[in-house]
């Protein structure tokens, strides 16, 4: 008890150092770390805290989840839960790492996601940050937004006995599995779309009349983006295994493996789609240096076969005397237009001897 009102006083010592917070709630949320009991937090189930926060009580496991919140639904979990104020600040704290941590004594455990979402009108893949509070009796999920799938399925518990039994049973892990299971299920179709973006950049790779850079580069951003967010997931699901069942009445690892094996299964294939887009763009770039070299060797071609009547072009237009000039009388002997012929003539000639080099030593 020494130890911890110790540990306590330091924070409130931290707090007091910074006037710009509302510390207020905080300095509850100390206090209630003195009188707590072993079984967690009682929750009312009628919040009166808006919209904001809600919560469901079934088998005396309580779901309260918490849409978007600002400091006073922050202050508000401060005051109700032994939560760490560390912990809080990570939920309204944009771009966290993900992370999982379990307090002094177990009391509960603090999970971190960084998971994808894919909107299917627009075809874009959004990233959201998901912070769960997994204690004894209780689960507290905090998630920015009030149309994605955690609040679809609250709104399912919400209204549906038989969803509320299934989701919940009977212990808070449980409800977090289930939780944790839909979330990742919404990787199927996002991978779906990867796959088939992939087929379509290939069409346009090989496509000699389409340039396919912009559709490569959008592609292997989305690849990078879903494998910063799946590979931290991995590792998390890895200590997930060993920790939740201490908040389970039965062991969960046979759920949890099943989760890891699907999150492997996306990142295998995110794998896989980064080599391939990666062989395309290595496709695109041969190809476009392809068609670029072949457009240079025409022009070069024209440009080269042009010397010829260039220079006597150039010689005809100086100032001095030159067989069949106006100085000195055009060539007439197979008429007025002799001097003309005989100037293409030497113009053609040298050119045609020049093609047929270059097609000996197989330049074109």
């Amino acid at each position: 008890m020494a130890k911890i009102l110790k540990d306590t006083l330091k924070e409130i010592q931290i707090l007091l150092g910074r006037p710009h917070k509302k510390i207020a709630g905080k300095l509850k949320a100390y206090l209630g770390l003195l009188n707590t009991t072993d079984n967690g937090v009682k929750v009312p189930e009628a919040l009166k805290k808006g919209d904001r926060i809600q919560s469901i009580r079934h088998n005396k496991i309580t779901w309260v989840d918490v849409r978007n919140p600002k400091r006073k639904e922050i202050s508000w979990l401060a005051e109700k839960f032994p939560f760490h104020p560390l912990h809080l600040e990570d939920c309204v704290a944009k771009g966290q790492y993900p992370k999982i941590e379990q307090s002094v004594e177990d009391r509960y455990l603090f999970l971190l996601f960084r998971l994808p979402g894919f909107h299917l009108p627009e075809g874009s893949i959004t990233i959201s940050q998901i912070c769960f509070f997994l204690g004894s009796d209780y689960l507290v999920t905090i998630h920015e937004d009030d149309s994605d799938t955690i609040s679809d399925m609250f709104k399912d518990c919400k209204e549906n006995k038989q969803q509320r039994e299934a989701f919940i049973n009977n212990s808070s892990a449980h409800l977090f599995y289930a939780i944790l299971e839909t979330l990742t299920d919404d990787l199927s179709p996002i991978l779906q779309n990867i796959l088939k973006e992939v087929d379509e950049t290939e069409d346009i790779v090989f496509d000699d009349k389409v340039s396919g850079v912009y559709k490569v580069g959008q592609l292997r951003r989305k690849i990078i983006g879903l494998r910063r967010v799946i590979g931290p997931l991995r590792i998390l699901l890895e200590d997930i295994e060993d920790r939740i069942n201490k908040f389970a009445k039965k062991n969960l690892t046979v759920y949890f493996v099943d989760i890891t094996h699907r999150v492997d299964k996306a990142w295998e294939t995110l794998e896989e789609a980064r080599e391939t887009v990666d062989i395309y763009k290595d496709a695109d770039f041969i190809a476009s240096t392809e068609k670029t070299n072949r457009i240079l060797a025409v022009l070069t071609l024209i440009f080269t076969l042009s010397i010829p009547a260039t220079v006597i072009g150039s010689f005809y237009g100086m100032n001095i005397l030159l067989p069949g000039g106006l100085e000195t009388g055009p060539f007439t002997f197979i008429g007025k237009y002799t001097t003309f012929i005989f100037i293409i003539i030497a113009a053609i000639l040298p050119a045609f001897f020049m093609w047929l080099l270059f097609r000996k030593k197989g330049w074109f």
